[in-house]
């Protein structure tokens, strides 16, 4: 059921796509939010992983997959045809999402890294003898493994930096920095996105839903119009 313009949607036999994506992306956003706040609240006593490292690095591995999800949700690739790439178009004005606006959330490279992160370790083993994988720095970290890990990322390629608040991934020759508060930001903001088309959709999601029957058995007629629509407002007659 896509919006084909604000407050104007048609049946395409897909009813409630929108709904769908409002649910998946909106779990990613949640998902994400939660994973930064776990990281910036620090690492509790009462936890079931052995150390801090495990900690950080199970919420830093899980916030950046929500990062990967959101992005396949509106980033088009070459590889995109028909029906996923109409989605994405669909999503990307219904959602107001763009590069400009949302550029963490439009690049997954450091979804990829920690999805390959065996490859990437193994090629740092054997070209540079480096152990790769996971780092931390938090005010517990000596001054000089700090050095360490900020200037020698292509052995190190996955750092999470409490000091700065920042996750340094390198990819392929590329490094990435990710800065968690502006990335908390983009989650507020496309949650905000988010919220706003399903206020939209609600009503109207139940209204196409009940036009496109109306050759079943529950077809609308002068005698069911008012119970099946209620006290419907469409969305461009509602004060603001």
């Amino acid at each position: 059921m896509p919006l084909i313009t604000r407050g104007v949607y048609c049946d395409s036999g897909e009813k409630a796509y929108e709904r769908e994506s409002h649910y998946y992306i909106d779990f990613q956003i949640s998902s994400a939010l939660i994973s930064i706040n776990s990281i910036l609240n620090g690492f509790p006593d009462n936890v079931l992983f052995k150390n801090k490292y495990q900690y950080y690095h199970y919420f830093c591995d899980h916030l950046l997959y929500s990062i990967g999800q959101i992005s396949n949700r509106f980033i088009i690739t070459k590889n995109d045809r028909g029906v996923i790439l109409e989605r994405k178009k669909m999503n990307l004005k219904n959602f107001n999402f763009s590069s400009d606006a949302f550029p963490i959330l439009s690049d997954k490279r450091a979804r990829n890294v920690i999805e390959h992160i065996d490859e990437y370790n193994q090629k740092i083993i054997n070209r540079q003898r480096g152990v790769g994988g996971f780092n931390l720095i938090d005010e517990s970290t000596q001054e000089e493994l700090i050095n360490i890990l900020k200037t020698t990322k292509s052995i190190h390629p996955y750092t999470l930096n409490l000091i700065n608040k920042e996750l340094y991934i390198r990819y392929k020759d590329n490094d990435i920095i990710i800065s968690i508060d502006n990335l908390k930001c983009e989650l507020n903001q496309l949650q905000l996105n988010v919220n706003e088309l399903l206020a939209v959709i609600e009503p109207t999601t139940r209204v196409a839903t009940i036009f496109s029957n109306v050759n079943g058995s529950r077809g609308v007629n002068k005698d069911n119009f008012g119970s099946l629509f209620g006290n419907f407002t469409p969305y461009n007659n509602r004060r603001r």
